[in-house]
C-alpha cells in the first residue's frame, strides 16, 4: 500500500544531508562502448573530453584494472566511514521516494535535482498526492531540471498507476531491456517496479540495491541487517549498473569487504593489504 507520509523541515534535512570468485550478476543493459555509454549515462553528466593543443603529442595512459583506483568523479570516501553520500541511502526505506528521486535524476545532476526533489516529495508526499497534482503547477516546479512537460506528465502518470496497482511482494514484472538485451529473459528478471511509468535501468538497479530486500521481507535493510537466511545475499551484490555513482557506490561498498569489484562484470579480486589501509584513510589524507 502507500500510507500517507507527513515530511517535517527536520526529516528534509536529514535527506539534503587476483583471486576471481564467479557470480550471477545482471546488468543494466548491454555494455556499450565507452563513447556511447558516456552519452546514455542515465543519471551523471559526462566528463568533458579535452583535445590536444596543434603540435601537442596524445598520451596515452596505462589501463588499470577495473576498480583498482580509488580515484573517480565522486570522491571516495574513506572504507571505514558508514555511508558513502548517496542520497539513496537517506531515503532507501521510502520506496516512493527512491522512484520519484530516479526520475528526476534521469540525463540531469544531483546536485541540481536534489531542491526540486526536496520540494517536490514535500508537495507530494505519496503517490496519491501525486496522482492529482496540477499539471502546471508540477511543470512549473520540475521547470529547473529541463524536459519538464515529459517529467511532469511522467510522475503524474507514475502516480496514477502507483495508487491503482501499487508495487507489492510476490508480484513481479519484466522490463523490456532489462537487465540485458542479448540473453533471454528468466524468472529473475523480473521486479516488483517493473510495470511503473518512468522506471528505467538507473531507477531499477536503484531499488534493487537499496531496497528490494527490505520489499521482500528478507531483511530490514538493503546491507542485510536482520537476516534470518544463512545462505542470504544481499541484492546489491548482483547489481551491475551503467551509472558512474551507483558504481562508485560498489566499488566502495566492495572495498569495505576486501575485493576489488569489476563494474564491467561484476568479478571480485581479493584487494591486498596496501589498498585497503588506503581506503581506510580519510579522503583528503590519502
Amino acid at each position: 500500500g502507500s500510507a500517507t507520509v507527513v515530511m517535517d523541515q527536520k526529516q528534509l534535512a536529514e535527506i539534503d544531508g587476483p583471486r576471481y570468485i564467479t557470480r550471477r550478476v545482471t546488468r543494466s543493459l548491454t555494455v556499450l562502448p565507452a563513447e556511447q555509454r558516456q552519452q546514455s549515462d542515465p543519471s551523471t553528466d559526462s566528463e568533458p573530453t579535452r583535445k590536444p593543443r596543434i603540435g601537442q603529442k596524445r598520451l596515452h595512459s596505462v589501463r588499470r584494472p577495473a576498480g583498482a583506483s580509488l580515484q573517480s568523479r565522486h570522491r571516495f570516501p574513506s572504507t571505514q566511514a558508514s555511508t558513502f553520500g548517496l542520497i539513496q541511502e537517506s531515503i532507501a526505506h521510502n520506496l516512493y521516494f527512491l522512484v520519484v528521486q530516479a526520475i528526476l535524476w534521469n540525463q540531469t545532476h544531483g546536485k541540481q535535482a536534489r531542491p526540486v526533489f526536496l520540494a517536490l516529495i514535500e508537495r507530494y508526499p505519496d503517490p496519491k498526492s501525486l496522482s492529482k497534482a496540477s499539471l502546471e503547477e508540477l511543470t512549473e516546479l520540475l521547470r529547473p531540471l529541463g524536459l519538464h512537460n515529459i517529467r511532469a506528465s511522467r510522475c503524474i502518470a507514475l502516480g496514477i498507476c502507483w495508487d491503482k496497482d501499487p508495487p507489492t511482494p510476490g508480484r513481479q514484472h519484466r522490463r523490456k531491456g532489462y537487465p540485458r538485451t542479448s540473453l533471454a529473459a528468466s524468472a529473475d528478471d523480473a521486479y516488483e517496479i517493473g510495470h511503473l511509468p518512468g522506471v528505467g535501468p538507473y531507477a531499477l538497479d536503484s531499488f534493487r540495491m537499496f531496497h528490494r530486500d527490505e520489499m521482500r521481507g528478507l531483511a530490514k535493510d538493503w546491507l542485510g541487517t536482520g537476516a534470518t537466511d544463512e545462505d542470504f545475499e544481499p541484492e546489491w551484490k548482483r547489481v551491475i549498473p551503467l551509472d558512474k555513482e551507483l558504481r562508485a557506490y560498489l566499488k566502495w561498498r566492495w572495498l569495505k569487504e576486501g575485493f576489488i569489484w569489476n563494474e564491467e562484470n561484476g568479478n571480485l579480486t581479493a584487494a591486498d593489504e596496501e589498498l585497503l589501509a588506503v581506503a581506510a584513510r580519510p579522503s583528503d589524507e590519502r
